[in-house]
């Protein structure tokens, strides 16, 4: 990696870290006391709130001040464009339904992407003082700490992580992951569950349907850990949308062919 462009990854981090830093105060006034909570409409019905709405709005104003040519994608707001190639996938409460009954399984997500895919990485979990964060080639970090995915490969000590939109696609998918792991969890935030890989704490991770902003700083945290992200046919996860797996690399085709 040339120095140069060590020096700009670097100022992107510093300003997502920034960014999230500023909106740590507002995720904490309401965890577990969110205001006007509401169901938005979509494949799978999901909650908002007003924190998501008020830590998107900062977050996106601190990066647009620092990158105003930067494209970015939020969960709540309308895609705004950009020019360059950069672009920065915010959701600002990543499982907003653990976050409005005070159950600690969610965290801001952002992440910037180039035209080579995920570039830099920010996860924060405030009501934990949890921070994850990665810059492509450099590795993958929790509150400062290197971290790497699991060695684990043995069908009974194996653990994974699991979401869905549509019910009927998430029983299959339950039934298809019990095929290659011992036993699973469902967390309700794929950020959450995809930063568990990363560290080793589970070992895989599935999900029927999702969108860059859940996904995008999550990926690069496995990555970088060591471990694998693809759509479930063994492709590059690069598109909104689709289904997604992560593992530690070792049970990485086992999962694609069950996942077929």
């Amino acid at each position: 990696m040339c120095y140069n462009l060590q020096m700009k990854e670097n100022q992107f981090l510093k300003a997502a870290l920034a960014a999230v830093k500023k909106a740590k105060p507002l995720f904490l006034k309401y965890f577990g006391n969110a205001t006007g909570v509401s169901v938005k409409e979509g494949i799978g019905p999901s909650l908002v709130s007003d924190a998501d709405k008020e830590i998107e709005k900062l977050l996106i104003a601190e990066l647009h001040a620092k990158f105003p040519e930067h494209a970015i994608v939020g969960e709540e707001s309308p895609a705004q464009a950009g020019i360059g190639g950069y672009c920065w996938y915010i959701d600002p409460i990543d499982g907003t339904t653990n976050f409005t009954r005070g159950i600690s399984h969610c965290v801001i997500s952002v992440a910037l992407f180039d035209e080579q895919g995920p570039l830099v990485a920010v996860l924060s979990a405030p009501q934990n003082n949890t921070l994850y964060q990665a810059v492509r080639g450099g590795g993958a970090f929790k509150n400062g700490k290197k971290i790497s995915v699991s060695s684990s490969d043995s069908f009974n000590m194996l653990v994974g992580g699991m979401g869905w939109k549509v019910t009927e696609k998430g029983s299959d998918l339950f039934k298809k992951l019990l095929g290659v792991v011992r036993t699973l969890r469902v967390l309700g935030s794929d950020a959450m569950q995809l930063a568990l890989v990363a560290e080793g704490t589970i070992d895989c991770f599935a999900t029927t349907y999702t969108s860059l902003y859940d996904v995008g700083a999550g990926m690069l945290l496995v990555s970088e850990a060591g471990g694998k992200v693809t759509g479930w046919k063994g492709e590059p996860f690069t598109k909104n949308q689709q289904p997604i797996v992560a593992s530690n690399g070792k049970i990485h085709d086992s999962l694609l062919r069950v996942l077929q």
